[in-house]
């Protein structure tokens, strides 16, 4: 018994030994460092994420033409889905949209982009639990994705609570890549809406220029105007 009692023990202080050395004098947990992998796959990340900027630099001019930058910012929403979870299949409904703050006059530059997604749940009869997740950056000129904020707000019975979340306060290196991927993975769907909306902005424009033509071609009062 009195070996049991020994050996209990020393497993407790090796574990509070452990755990000690993950804590900072200042009382911050430690943040574990990147593996070479992953360095690389930030590297990947950072690359992919400048390019991206620029393609929607290179956007904004055309959502300036058609006036849908109001103060400085373009909003758009995207589509609404609804999604189960198991295991008891509770519904939920996801919107999202994205924010770009801009300044300039032409040629615009992209200052911050700002995702907000809404998580709500539409069972009846269920206890609140909704979710409104911000992923930001404010310093997209920044050379890597160090700007990158997550902030995170649950609403359930119990209350309101808030978590933000950066590439200083995530533990995890394969957290911290994920969260650079996933903001690389917005800016992708930020460009495949304005493309979206810029081909059917040149479709609708085409189909009224050809109802002109065909007016035209029929004749009509412009016809007759021109005879007299």
């Amino acid at each position: 018994m009195k070996k049991a009692t020994s050996s209990a023990i020393l497993f407790f202080v090796l574990t509070v030994s452990t755990y000690a050395q993950d804590i900072e004098p200042d009382g911050q947990i430690k943040i574990l460092p990147y593996k070479d992998t992953q360095i690389r796959a930030l590297e990947a990340l950072n690359s992919d994420i400048k390019y991206f900027h620029k393609r929607i630099e290179e956007l904004l001019s055309f959502l300036n033409k058609r006036k849908k930058i109001q103060n400085n910012e373009y909003v758009q929403f995207i589509p609404a889905i609804e999604t189960y979870e198991l295991p008891n299949r509770e519904r939920f409904l996801f919107d999202k949209k994205f924010f770009l703050k801009v300044s300039g006059q032409g040629p615009f530059k992209l200052e911050g982009i700002r995702f907000v997604t809404r998580k709500s749940m539409v069972t009846k009869l269920r206890p609140v639990n909704d979710e409104l997740g911000i992923l930001k950056n404010e310093n997209v000129s920044a050379p890597e994705a160090n700007s990158i904020v997550l902030s995170v707000q649950r609403k359930t019975d119990g209350g309101i609570q808030e978590e933000t979340y950066n590439l200083s306060n995530i533990r995890n290196p394969d957290q911290r890549v994920k969260l650079v991927r996933s903001y690389r993975n917005n800016l992708v769907e930020v460009i495949q809406a304005i493309t979206k909306y810029v081909e059917g902005t040149i479709q609708a424009d085409r189909r009224d220029v050809e109802t002109m033509l065909d007016g035209l071609d029929q004749g009509g009062s412009f016809q007759e105007e021109s005879n007299k």
